[in-house]
């Protein structure tokens, strides 16, 4: 009679996977702090002064705007605290020190987030309607600064926006002149807006942050011209623009973060995706991970980067060299 190996037990992934509010287990790690349905905090995979590192406990998963790592409570673990993943689903099945999440509650959370996903796209769409060509503007005065000039493409506009809304009570900022990007998901519908806020003689507005997005920006891009069989992927709203000024046959789409890029949801007809990245550590990687991820959906893919003496696309357009 043939001996048997005796089969390892089957590892509950899922239970593990839902068993804690992800902020728990990243909070033993990062501090976080609230706001509005998810945490924020200083990214523990890369050196920032600046949180953007995101923990959404509805979907459990996390993500940095800034380096783009992103993924599940195992993904974390296995990062964070150098676990395999057959140790990281152990480690949660076996944790008792935290409060397990009900699956009422979880799913009271996810229909909260999509009802304020909702909302959020409906106030985007109503601020993108009442924006106005940039001509005569201060967006027209900052792009020109930057060297950015000629006609703009319908998702380049401005607008004079509140610089910040409170989802409780509905009190808005004061008003605040604006470069508006309009983001388009999959289908070509503007579901969401970055704000580049500026003062009345077209600079950047003197706050800590002033890039800020209303409504569904990931999965997203600025399409600065229609889809094609072959686009440039770029970051920034400057770096696209530039780019598109440099490459005006080829369509450019604007991910509207480094940690984007990865996850812009293509149209069927784009065959052939070209990543145009920033000269950093960030950028470079952002890049690696979004060609992995586009050669994995049987689309072909390059890479380009400014020369090494300039960090990005609009520096290297204005002669700015690296320190």
């Amino acid at each position: 009679m043939r001996n048997r190996t005796p089969q390892r037990p089957q590892l509950d992934v899922e239970r593990a996977k839902s068993r804690f509010a992800l902020s728990h287990i990243v909070g033993r790690h990062v501090k976080l702090r609230k706001a509005g349905h998810e945490y924020v905090g200083l990214c523990p995979f890369h050196d920032e002064n600046t949180p953007s590192f995101r923990v959404n406990d509805a979907k459990g998963l996390f993500h940095c705007f800034g380096c783009g790592a992103g993924g599940d409570v195992i993904d974390f673990l296995t990062h964070v605290e150098g676990l395999n993943f057959v140790e990281a689903v152990r480690a949660l099945l076996d944790e008792d020190g935290l409060p397990e999440v009900a699956q009422r509650d979880r799913a009271a959370a996810e229909r909260r987030e999509r009802e304020d996903r909702a909302a959020a796209i409906l106030a985007a769409q109503a601020e993108w309607h009442g924006s106005r060509t940039i001509n005569g503007t201060p967006a027209q005065l900052y792009l020109a600064g930057r060297g950015i000039v000629g006609e703009m493409p319908s998702t380049v506009r401005f607008g004079r926006v509140p610089l910040w809304r409170n989802k409780k009570t509905g009190a808005n900022g004061r008003l605040c002149p604006a470069l508006l990007l309009g983001a388009q998901d999959r289908a070509g519908k503007i579901v969401g807006v970055q704000h580049v806020f500026l003062t009345e003689d077209g600079q950047k507005a003197p706050m800590t942050n002033p890039k800020l997005s209303l409504g569904q920006v990931r999965g997203c891009a600025v399409r600065l011209a229609p889809p094609a069989r072959r686009i440039i992927l770029i970051e920034g709203p400057e770096d696209g623009l530039t780019m598109r000024m440099r490459r005006p046959r080829v369509p450019v789409w604007i991910t509207l973060g480094t940690g984007m890029m990865p996850y812009v949801e293509l149209p069927p007809e784009v065959e052939h995706v070209t990543l145009a990245g920033d000269n950093n550590e960030p950028g470079r990687a952002a890049v690696a991970k979004a060609k992995e991820e586009y050669e994995r959906q049987g689309r072909t893919v390059d890479t380009d980067f400014p020369p090494p003496a300039f960090e990005d696309w609009n520096d290297e357009l204005r002669g700015i060299e690296k320190v």
